[in-house]
């Protein structure tokens, strides 16, 4: 397959996945490997954005509640997010795709963005369509999971709620405030500030290049578990190319086109040759860089930039008229967000956080624990006391268990 061959279809996905992700391809490098999972410096990188911060707000014990994190912590904490991953793996806790893609749409729909308003919003954040279904996957997988395995295992009594009340019977209202924070995303000191819209890119032009590709093909009329199976064996080729392993028998081993008994060598090319979505992807690409697996129509490709010979650096504009419509797209939904921030703190002040026992429903409380004055104090704030336990031996529980996954795993930190 030579490139001025491909068709437009395939062309207009390959452009479709790098036109607005202008860091998505770059030399990237590994920094923790947690029972043969890679994480990369890519993905540290990721979650340090303050859309990827709100969507991933697990408190897994790892940054400090309220804390914007440090690349460090952000690493720690995806340390423990592929445990986490692994032990759902084990015990077969699963999330429906649908799901997902439904709280997608739904996200879509409140926020009155359009497919491609959406891709050029998650670009301007860092981030791309796949990364963005990957955590909301994620984050719902990882609270399944820990519900199941912690939360609903978390012994709970009035004995305890009591016991919390006489120990912090003058603190309750400020330590119920701080769980509350542990539960909201952290703020960038910056966070009010929009994004700025990148104005060039950089890219390689001139030169000729030499690329292997990995083809794994998805057969005609493929249902969607089908391709879903082709995917899932690119992703393991690729995490294999990334960890090390020579991409030229990788492709004689695996890919499924003409150029796999040659390693999947394409042989010296001129940009020329390239349709010009591809000479863009390739453009992006530095010697030694492997590209994430690329879903076409018929087949699933893996590049390897091998070899580059007389390329020059060059800053390249990004039409004005796309960071307009972007500019003005991520200042309208920062409004809708300002306004809905300022709604729900306005409705949070007018809260009521004592629990309404309702008659006949009082819960009993174990005799002589309680002085008559101390029953009706605990029974107003009941609800909350409820809540700080709950909090509280649900956090002790997850460290005992993330705790004991780390000492039954070979977790390789490289930085």
């Amino acid at each position: 397959m030579r490139f001025g061959k491909i068709s437009l279809a395939v062309a207009f996905l390959i452009l479709a996945s790098v036109s607005y992700s202008h860091c998505a391809i770059y030399s990237d490098k590994i920094v923790a490997v947690v029972n043969g999972d890679v994480i990369l410096e890519s993905d540290v990188k990721k979650y340090k954005q303050p859309l990827m911060r709100n969507l991933m707000n697990l408190p897994l014990g790892v940054i400090p509640p309220g804390k914007w994190p440090t690349e460090k912590e952000i690493l720690d904490e995806l340390v423990v997010v592929h445990l986490l991953e692994q032990e759902a793996a084990r015990k077969n806790v699963k999330v429906d795709d649908l799901s997902v893609e439904a709280s997608i749409e739904s996200i879509k729909k409140r926020n009155n963005l359009a497919s491609d308003q959406f891709i050029m919003f998650l670009a301007a954040n860092g981030l791309s369509v796949p990364d963005y279904k990957k955590v909301v996957k994620r984050q719902y997988l990882l609270t399944k999971l820990i519900t199941a395995e912690v939360a609903q295992k978390t012994p709970m009594s009035e004995e305890d709620a009591i016991d919390y009340y006489k120990k912090h019977k003058d603190s309750i209202d400020e330590e119920f405030r701080k769980i509350t924070q542990t539960v909201a995303a952290p703020r960038e000191q910056d966070e009010a500030k929009i994004p700025e819209i990148p104005t060039h890119e950089e890219m390689h032009i001139g030169g000729k290049v030499r690329l292997r590709q990995i083809t794994l093909k998805i057969p005609p009329n493929a249902k969607a578990g089908n391709a879903a199976k082709v995917m899932d064996k690119a992703k393991h080729i690729y995490k294999e190319a990334m960890t090390g392993a020579d991409f030229a028998q990788l492709a004689k081993k695996t890919s499924q086109d003409s150029y796999a008994s040659n390693g999947g060598d394409l042989g010296l090319m001129d940009y020329k040759d390239m349709v010009p979505a591809f000479q863009k992807l390739v453009q992006r690409l530095k010697e030694g860089d492997i590209t994430p697996p690329i879903k076409t129509p018929n087949a699933i490709l893996i590049f390897y930039l091998q070899d580059a010979k007389n390329r020059t650096v060059k800053k390249v504009p990004i039409p004005e008229k796309v960071r307009k419509k972007l500019e003005k797209q991520l200042k309208e939904a920062y409004d809708r967000r300002a306004a809905e921030a300022k709604r729900r703190s306005v409705n949070e002040k007018h809260e009521v956080h004592e629990e309404q026992v309702s008659k006949g429903e009082k819960p009993k409380i174990p005799e002589g624990l309680l002085t008559p004055e101390e029953e009706k104090e605990y029974l107003k704030s009941r609800k909350k006391i409820m809540d700080l336990v709950r909090h509280d031996k649900i956090q002790s529980r997850l460290k005992e268990w993330i705790d004991e996954l780390k000492k039954n795993s070979i977790i390789d930190v490289k930085i």
